[in-house]
């Protein structure tokens, strides 16, 4: 998500301030209107220029309610959506303000120094959320370019061949995107048939241990993940050149199973080159192509149908 970088609100003041520097006036207009007509068009160039930078960062930023139940979810996880939801109002407020100093005014109540002055402490006043916004401005930045597609998600522990089978399944010149996920990574590419399209993503980091090894950020991610996926490959590795136990495996494997209940989760054997002794779905091997292809094929069926 591309969002303008946010500023202080000094920067913002001080800028239109400098505007109002520049306002010429029609030489004709007679002596004693000069001051008057002048006072009125910097205020306006004041008013204007505060008005729209402020529209403008309310209207780059996405809105709640329109996001989808994955970004909802990750937005709360990164940066907390309540505190998102109170800056993004404190601009809104800081907005209102302008525009009531301005028409105060423009009816004569109050001269310019008081127009200048009283909007720069409004906003003063609003200037942590400004500073809070950036830091979601970046955080925006960093999320996966997620598409509305049938999505595969990897899980399983480390060295059991996630990454390659990533590379596998959308080829070997497929272009894979790392975003960073919290804490961890998130890898994205896809897999074609024909005219359509199967986004398949990779999490090192985040299904790949236990539960009880979890922090409430990684679940939060986890559960953002859910909303994602329309199936689950999870491999494991029974060679044991992966360091990790067939019962730790099993183990993280019902965990899977119980934190994605409505999803279809398919249990894969890699390196079957190896040993192939574990009961699973489908036998692999990202080695020497074997299984891939019957693989591919339940996929497309699965999701394309």
């Amino acid at each position: 998500m591309n969002v303008p970088k946010v500023e202080s609100y000094d920067h913002y003041v001080d800028t239109a301030y400098r505007r109002t520097k520049t306002v010429d006036i029609d030489k004709t207009i007679p002596w004693n209107m000069k001051k008057y007509i002048l006072e009125k068009e910097r205020a306006k160039a004041f008013y204007d220029y505060l008005y729209s930078a402020l529209t403008s960062i309310i209207e780059h930023f996405p809105q709640v309610e329109k996001l989808s139940s994955f970004y909802k979810e990750l937005l709360d996880v990164t940066v907390n959506v309540d505190r998102y939801k109170k800056s993004l109002g404190a601009i809104n407020w800081g907005r209102f303000m302008v525009k009531k100093l301005y028409y105060e005014f423009m009816k004569k109540k109050i001269g310019i120094e008081a127009l200048f002055g009283r909007t720069k402490s409004s906003l003063k006043q609003i200037d942590s959320d400004f500073k809070f916004l950036d830091i979601v401005r970046k955080a925006l930045g960093n999320f996966p370019s997620v598409k509305s597609l049938p999505t595969v998600l990897i899980a399983g522990f480390p060295n059991t061949g996630k990454t390659s089978l990533l590379a596998r399944l959308t080829g070997s010149t497929a272009e894979v995107n790392s975003y960073p996920f919290t804490t961890k990574n998130i890898n994205i590419s896809y897999m074609t048939y024909g005219n359509h399209k199967i986004q398949v993503v990779d999490t090192p980091g985040l299904l790949e241990r236990p539960l009880s090894e979890r922090n409430v950020i990684e679940m939060k991610a986890i559960t953002a993940l859910k909303y994602l996926a329309n199936l689950v490959l999870f491999l494991f590795d029974s060679s044991g050149s992966s360091g990790f136990k067939i019962e730790d495996q099993e183990k993280l494997y019902g965990e899977v199973k119980k934190l994605f209940t409505s999803k279809k989760i398919i249990s894969v054997t890699n390196k079957c080159e190896l040993d192939r002794s574990l009961k699973t779905d489908f036998y692999i091997s990202c080695i020497t192509g074997e299984g891939l292809d019957d693989l591919k094929k339940y996929l497309i069926k699965e999701l394309l149908k």
